[in-house]
């Protein structure tokens, strides 16, 4: 396939995709979506989640292919950076279809910086004539996030000016900033664009991230920075820098061993073994991926944590397969609720299998193949 004819077709695939999206548009927002999209994901559900299905089937189609081209040499870095831009120029214009935490992020903000209430005290619904209060999914909850990303979001905040849809739109810019910032990290890490393009096209990095606006991306871009600044041997700024990562969401604590074993060889002289470094920081990170049930559940954007490692890790393509298992079945993990509207029942046995199989069912397929 030519490049131009995969780039128009990518496009208008990721235009359907963006299309769709708005057909989940609550009722309660003061913005409303056509009506026939709102017909079609909330009334014809069973269409709904075949079209979901098929969109993350074929965005995953998309991903293999480029992947592939990389591998050949047939794509360069730059052809990944067009993917990733094309992605970007669409996606920001999606609706967060599958998960609130935007609206959420949106309400911390507001109480912090509107009503200047502590957020870790005040939740939302204690503030009077809230109008979100309608929609909102979490308004029973103080932050749930560090004080690193309630400032952050004072900026998204403030660009909203007190509209809804431009605050969306607003904490999106963020969140996709940061997804940039940190691709071009890996790269810069790496110079590697099959790296590159191991995260950013990644479908679930892309449905978590530019379509339903998830702050992990800030995060991990933050604890990779502190990495990367050790590398450069300055030794007090990324100590700064991983506690900001640390106070952004909490799950990068779980890389405070590794950094201090690798600050521990820097200061001793030693030269850090940086493939061995990127693997015990995926581990650490999918340490807390698997132990996130203890609090609430898996939630598919945390795989963001131990991905962003993986795709610097060239030698270990078992734990590339199993990632990319991770990857394709949590997304699926919603398809019972479009179709039931419901996560009781038979929806959370659904969850775990479409979690577990895919990842292990690669891990075979790798150990067979590895074996012939």
């Amino acid at each position: 396939m030519k490049k131009r004819i995969f780039f128009v077709l990518y496009s208008i695939f990721l235009i359907l995709g963006a299309i769709f999206s708005w057909g989940f548009v609550d009722s309660n927002m003061p913005f409303r979506a056509p009506m026939w999209l709102s017909v079609l994901a909330y009334h014809q559900r069973t269409l709904a989640t075949i079209i979901y299905g098929v969109f993350v089937l074929m965005l995953f189609g998309f991903y293999v292919y480029s992947l592939r081209q990389v591998q050949k040499k047939l794509w360069g870095i730059r052809d990944v950076w067009k993917a990733v831009g094309i992605t970007i120029a669409i996606l920001f214009f999606s609706y967060p279809a599958f998960s609130f935490d935007v609206f959420n992020y949106i309400a911390t903000a507001k109480v912090a910086f509107l009503y200047r209430e502590n957020p870790y005290l005040v939740m939302p619904i204690e503030i009077p004539n809230e109008p979100m209060l309608v929609f909102l999914h979490a308004s029973n909850k103080v932050a749930l996030y560090g004080p690193v990303w309630i400032l952050l979001t004072s900026l998204p905040h403030y660009l909203g000016f007190g509209d809804i849809l431009l605050s969306v739109f607003a904490f999106k810019a963020l969140v996709i900033a940061f997804y940039i910032l940190l691709a071009r990290l890996i790269w810069k890490i790496s110079n590697n664009a099959f790296a590159v393009a191991f995260f950013a096209l990644n479908p679930l990095v892309i449905m978590e991230t530019l379509l339903g606006g998830h702050n992990d991306v800030v995060m991990m871009y933050l604890a990779l920075l502190a990495f990367f600044l050790l590398q450069k041997k300055k030794l007090v700024l990324s100590l700064i820098v991983l506690g900001l990562s640390i106070l952004i969401k909490g799950a990068t604590v779980m890389l405070v061993p590794v950094f201090v074993w690798a600050i521990g060889n820097t200061l001793k002289g030693k030269k850090n073994n940086w493939n061995i470094i990127w693997f015990w920081c995926a581990v650490s990170m999918y340490t807390i991926f698997f132990l996130s049930p203890i609090r609430e559940e898996i939630y598919a954007w945390y795989l963001i944590w131990p991905l962003t490692f993986v795709a610097l890790i060239p030698g270990s393509p078992l734990l590339r397969y199993i990632t990319f298992g991770f990857s394709f079945g949590l997304l699926f993990r919603i398809v019972p609720f479009l179709y039931t509207r419901q996560w009781i029942g038979i929806t959370p046995m659904i969850k775990k299998l479409v979690t577990f199989i895919p990842p292990a069912l690669l891990a075979i397929y790798y150990e067979i193949r590895k074996n012939i």
